[in-house]
């Protein structure tokens, strides 16, 4: 594991993914969406099949100008069995800078890109890796955004 704060670029291969969404304006955002979206997602987790890595989720996130949309999956090896109302799909190779930080990890993220000459692919998904034992934002969560 990295050090705190110390960011590390890598490269992800293909991810399946099936969880739950929201998706809100900026203007006016209720975290108790996420939140709702959350425990449901706890309580519906069991239905997801195929599952790779049982100890943990991911939380993709992408925003415009207006609107915000904020995911809990989990990583899957195949898209055969998508539980009623939720969402299945595919998150294709990418380049990544990740890191875990106390403080806020997308600055963190942000001000190495900018020292060394990088960006932030926008038109990607940020992912924010949890562990069920402990879900703790922003100290406990890695933190990756993918790269142009």
């Amino acid at each position: 594991m990295y050090p705190e704060n110390q960011v590390q670029l890598l490269e992800l291969p293909e991810i399946k993914l099936v969880g739950l969404y929201v998706t809100s304006p900026f203007q006016g955002h209720l975290p108790e969406r996420v939140e709702a979206m959350k425990q449901e997602f706890y309580k519906r987790k069991d239905e997801i099949c195929n599952i790779i890595h049982p100890e943990r989720y991911i939380s993709p996130s992408f925003s415009s100008e207006v609107l915000f949309t904020y995911l809990i999956c989990m990583e899957v090896e195949e898209l055969s069995d998508v539980p009623e109302g939720m969402i299945g799909f595919t998150i294709p190779p990418h380049r990544y800078a990740k890191v875990k930080s106390k403080g806020d990890p997308y600055q963190v993220i942000h001000n190495y890109l900018d020292a060394n000459g990088q960006q932030n692919d926008r038109r990607a998904l940020a992912l924010e890796i949890y562990h069920f034992e402990n879900p703790v934002w922003p100290d406990e969560a890695e933190v990756l955004l993918p790269l142009q």
